[in-house]
């Protein structure tokens, strides 16, 4: 049973839609997709952009023909359940990976650029129990701190650049349709990992209020993240041309360190910039936090999720810290974003709708017979 007072709006759940997305693969977004689709990343990013819109429309009509129930419930009816506590079981983990890989990145990248002498697993305990905090409390307090954050977020990453526009060189972007066809499909795949966060939309459906204005708000999120990462990506390569870019571990944070800012812009950019990305990753990790929790608390039927939320941090901060360096953090999130994103966000809604249509089947039988 869900609480009036745990209800939400469907602009906040399409704010915390992007606010989920937008996370530790933005810095990452153009090099991965360079190495791939070299020259043709902004079409490569587009077309990823177009497929996951497609899959979270996808996701959200299956979830809206059960509109009291979350997919832990209603998949039990889908795809039995057992199977269906399986696939819970495993989305649930699915999300901590995120939470723990995201929390690492955002560890690592502060103790380069901010806190060097700080121990980088003193930074990961901070941020998850600070993330705890605000997910013990539920739905309502993580879409109004989404709302709060999102001018935060995104200003200052369309501003900064600004001062770049007369550094971009055209020809970093050519030659045009060259790539090979299985290359530039490879750099829409590797796309996935930083448009993985709609899959929320598995679990959200039941606590929004005006449903009726959902799939306007996931189309307007879906699609501003689509013109975000293609600004970035237009920016980084436009600076440093594929090759580089496809080089570098953090083209984005490069690419603000080499603008030459006017001389009365702020001194430290790169500080602030870093700030930001901070706002930005702790919207993502209390996301995927709160709704690994709600997975769990509603697959074992504890009557609050709260309960739930610190028992977790040991699990996610053990995971963080497994990877021996930031290359094997980049190559676990690569193998979790194709195998298990494909899963969740391609193959799983398949057949959620093909036992949709066969229990349909089913039932119209039933009443000619």
């Amino acid at each position: 049973m869900i609480n009036n007072n745990d209800k939400v709006t469907a602009n906040q759940v399409s704010i915390l839609v992007f606010n989920t997305i937008v996370g530790a693969g933005i810095l990452s977004l153009p090099s991965d997709v360079s190495k791939e689709a070299g020259p043709n990343g902004i079409l490569a990013v587009i077309l990823a952009g177009f497929l996951s819109l497609f899959f979270a429309r996808f996701i959200l009509y299956i979830s809206s023909l059960f509109p009291k129930e979350t997919f832990v419930e209603y998949s039990s009816k889908l795809i039995t359940k057992p199977i269906s506590v399986f696939v819970s079981i495993v989305f649930s983990f699915y999300l901590l990976l995120f939470v723990s890989f995201d929390a690492r990145i955002f560890g690592e990248v502060l103790k380069i650029y901010l806190l060097p002498t700080t121990p980088i697993e003193i930074i990961i305990l901070t941020m998850l129990f600070t993330s705890a905090y605000l997910v013990r409390y539920g739905i309502e307090p993580i879409v109004r701190m989404s709302e709060i954050l999102f001018p935060f977020i995104v200003l200052p990453l369309l501003i900064v650049f600004f001062p770049a526009i007369n550094e971009i060189d055209m020809a970093n972007f050519l030659p045009l349709l060259k790539v090979e066809p299985i290359k530039f499909l490879k750099g829409v795949l590797v796309t996935t990992y930083s448009f993985v966060g709609f899959e929320i939309l598995y679990m959200v459906y039941p606590y929004v209020k005006n449903r009726e204005k959902l799939k306007k708000g996931i189309n307007y999120s879906i699609a501003f993240v689509t013109f975000l990462y293609v600004y970035i990506v237009f920016f980084t390569v436009g600076i440093f041309g594929h090759k580089e870019t496809s080089e570098q571990l953090w083209p984005l944070l490069m690419a603000i360190k080499s603008i030459n800012y006017p001389i009365f812009f702020v001194e430290n950019i790169e500080g602030i910039m870093m700030g930001i990305w901070t706002f930005t990753i702790f919207t993502s990790i209390f996301s995927f936090y709160y709704f690994a929790v709600l997975t769990t608390a509603k697959l074992i039927k504890v009557r609050e999720h709260s309960y739930l939320v610190i028992p977790m941090i040991p699990i996610m901060f053990l995971i963080a810290i497994i990877p021996d360096s930031i290359a094997s953090v980049y190559k676990y999130t690569g193998l979790a974003s194709t195998y298990l994103s494909i899963f969740f966000i391609v193959i799983l809604p398949v057949i959620l709708f093909l036992s949709i249509k066969i229990r349909k089947g089913d039932k119209r039988d039933n009443e000619k017979a």
